[in-house]
Parts: C-alpha cells; structure tokens; sequence
C-alpha cells in the first residue's frame, strides 16, 4: 500500500545511494527532494563531492538487478551511453591467492564495466525524469532538525547557493551524504542517544588511478583482470575495466602505507611488481589519458544504526552513512543500491505507517550489510590489520580457503561463488547441508596435506 499522496521526503546527497534511494520513494511520496552540496556536471564528469569518483568502481550485478528493479530499463540506459558489456566468466582474468587464474567459464552472466561519472550520470538523468523528484544543487546540509522531544526528525538545515541558511521541513529524511555518517550521529547525540556501536577493520588501503587509451593493436584475450592480494604478506592488488571511449580504467592498490604511484614510470613499475603481469603487459605500451590520482582511506567501518533501541520517526541512514567498506572489494555501489532496493519493498509492506519504518528498515539492512563485510573481514588475516578477530576466524578462513579450491574444482561452485562475490547471493548459501559436507571433505584434505 502506498504511503499517503500528502507526504514529502528529502534526500541528502546526490550519488549512486541518494539518487537510488529517490527512485525507491517515488511511487509513495508526493514530492521528493534531492539536496547536494555540489554543482552538478551536465554529463559524465568527476566533482569535488566524490572524491573517489575517478578511482574504479565494479558495477555488480548486485547494483544492475536493484538498480534496474527502481528504475526498469536502467542498463539498457548505461548500454547506449556507452558502458560496456562484460561476460562475468568468460571475460577475465581473475587471480586468487593461493589458487592463480581461475579458469574462465560461460556463466551466462553479463554485468556493465563504465566510469564512476558515467553511471551516477545516468542514474541522474533517470531519477531527474521522475515527476515528483527535484534535484537542489548547492544546497549543504549543516544540521538534520527534530521535534522537541527529539522523537521524530522533522527536516533539515541547509546553506543556499548564494549565501545564507534555510529550512526545509519533511515526514522523511534519508541521510544519504556518505562516509562517516556525521549528521546522523550529530543527531543521535543531540537527541540524548547512545553512542553508535561500530565495528571497524583498520587497514590502511591507498589506490592509484589513471584512465589509458587501449593501443589499437591491443587484442588481449580477456576484457578485465582482477589480482588480488594475498595475506599475509602480499599486500598489492591490481584491476582493469573497460570503459566508455574505448579504453581502459587500471587501479593499483597497496596497503599498510605503501602507495602505488602518480606516475607513469612509477605506475608501471608497481604493476610490474604484482605477481601476474597481465596488467603491466597490457599498459606498457598503453598512454594515459590524463592524470592519475590517489585516494586513500583508513579501513572499513560497520556504524551499527540497526541497534539503536529507539530510532527517531522520519529519518533513515543509507549507503556510505552506515558502513564504509574496503573498496578494493567494489561492494559500495552494489550495497547502497539493494539497500534502495529493500527500503522500496519495505515501504511497499507498510502500509503507511512512517513511525514503523525505521525498526522495519534496520530489522532488512543487517543481512545485506553482513553478506558484504563478510569479504572486509578477510582484511583481518593481515597481521597488520587492526581490528577485533571473532573468536571463529581461523574456521572462517579454512573454510574459505576451501571454498575457493572447491570452486576452482567444480564449474556450479565458481559460478554460486561468483554471484556471491556479485552481491546476487547471500554467503549463506553455502551453510547449505550439500555443501557443508563437501567443503568438509576439501578441509580435512588440506589439513592432512599441511600434516
């Protein structure tokens, strides 16, 4: 049942979860607006508000189902902007720790490979057509407002374009602005709440960015290569995207204070120091469009929202708000969209009732939210890593350990395994009794080859 036809909703922020969660308002709100700080490009073009916009971002088949189940058409749309088709299992080179290539497979799975500013672009220009959606540029909201009892959060406060402040008041604010969560937790606090729980993995994680024209006699046999690190001393990753234009988007990661370079020279010479050199072999001959550019971040960080006993009406977090994630992992689009997503089906079952609404949404986020930390928590085998251990993780990693060579063994496995790694299953699947005697068997046989 659809919220009343009076109700307003206000959106803060203007990336992949802010536009992603207009789309999952529209059909039950009256008037829906979006306010960013920024001035938005006409088209594809990085902005000062997502700084990381430049570096590469995976676009799961996670995000592609949620955002095409919003917005129907939604990867046609990124297909005729020029993204580009990517066959998951048989287009690319994918080195795993331990294992080296995995074999490539017919999945019958195509997911879309574009730039950051092509897919928010898109997804703009798609959440711009919506009758009853507006999109503010320049608005920075400084403060959310509540009720006087601090039960419900009633709008927000925002600087003008041209100078000054003003209110815009609301029955419902997504706090979609991103990392960190400041304003949320600002009202939290001024509210006389607890203190966030949060769970964080301190790792620090720096990548390198620069955008290649592919050479023309460039005719390699894959479409994108991913290496991964390997703990617990292997600290580099590496991976390349085709993107719109005919090239090609390269991004080398390393950690605990090592940086890939700026450089042409120094960034070559970094890929050629990973243990595959499929990336360094396609670039070496490669020209970069433009500069390269670095973003680092501190680790990852789980804000634990769905644990407040008492959540103010009219107000919900989403995407970056609630939990920062490794990127090398490329799970941030992918989970701010099925959050839209679910926030959608959850508005569909309430009937109406707003006050409802924070408990049902928080009650849905946790799953989605524990499929995708699942891969951070990996991060913790790197002795460097700070952060809590969960008492089980050595039964964790032997238990992924197996799960990879089983899916290197059994062509059903890799392709479960990759819709996991896609954010289209949840890990869960291989609690499954079938599989929890198999993966036993392969445990028990690398424990007695570690004998």
């Amino acid at each position: 049942m659809a919220v009343a036809a009076d109700k307003t909703a206000l959106v803060i922020g203007a990336g992949i979860g802010g536009l992603a969660a207009a789309a999952a308002l529209a059909p039950h709100f009256a008037a829906i607006e979006v306010l960013e700080r920024d001035r938005l490009p006409e088209g594809a073009a990085s902005r000062s508000g997502v700084p990381h916009g430049s570096q590469a971002h995976a676009f799961f088949l996670g995000a592609q189902y949620a955002l095409c189940s919003l917005l129907p058409g939604f990867a046609e749309d990124l297909a005729a902007s020029g993204a580009v088709p990517v066959d998951l299992g048989l287009g690319g080179v994918f080195d795993f720790p331990g294992i080296g290539e995995f074999p490539r497979r017919d999945f019958g799975l195509t997911f879309y490979s574009a730039s950051r500013p092509l897919i928010e672009a898109v997804l703009r220009r798609r959440v711009a057509a919506l009758a009853n959606v507006r999109i503010v540029e320049g608005a920075r909201v400084e403060a959310l407002m509540t009720s006087p009892d601090g039960a419900a959060v009633t709008g927000v406060r925002h600087t003008r374009p041209g100078g000054g402040n003003a209110e815009r008041h609301a029955d419902l604010v997504i706090d979609a602005a991103g990392r960190n969560g400041t304003l949320s937790q600002a009202m939290l606090a001024e509210t006389g709440r607890e203190p966030l729980a949060e769970t964080r993995i301190g790792m620090e994680i720096a990548y390198t960015t620069a955008i290649f024209a592919k050479p023309d006699a460039a005719q390699p046999a894959w479409q994108y290569a991913y290496v991964l690190a390997g703990p617990p001393v292997e600290t580099r990753s590496a991976l390349i995207l085709p993107i719109e234009g005919g090239r090609w988007l390269a991004t080398l990661v390393g950690r605990f204070g090592e940086r890939p370079p700026a450089d042409l020279a120094g960034f070559l010479e970094f890929a050629r120091g990973l243990r595959n050199q499929v990336i360094y072999e396609a670039l070496k001959n490669a020209v970069p469009e433009g500069r390269f550019t670095r973003f680092i971040v501190p680790g990852s960080a789980w804000r634990h929202f769905e644990r407040l006993r008492a959540p103010p009406r009219g107000w919900l977090p989403l995407g970056d708000t609630i939990c920062d994630f490794n990127p090398v992992y490329g799970q941030g689009m992918a989970i701010a969209a099925q959050e839209a997503a679910m926030l959608r089906r959850v508005l569909d079952e309430s009937a109406g009732d707003l006050g409802a609404l924070p408990m049902a949404f928080f009650e849905a986020l946790a799953p989605i939210i524990a499929a995708a930390w699942s891969s951070s928590v990996r991060d913790l085998a790197f002795p460097e890593t700070a952060g809590e251990r969960p008492a089980d993780f050595g039964e964790r990693m032997r238990f992924g350990a197996a799960l990879t060579l089983l899916a290197l063994r059994d062509a059903e496995v890799h392709r479960l395994w990759m819709e996991v790694n896609q954010l289209v299953q949840p890990p869960t699947i291989f609690l499954a009794p079938e599989f929890r005697a198999r993966l036993g068997a392969v445990m028990a046989e690398m424990a007695a080859a570690r004998a």
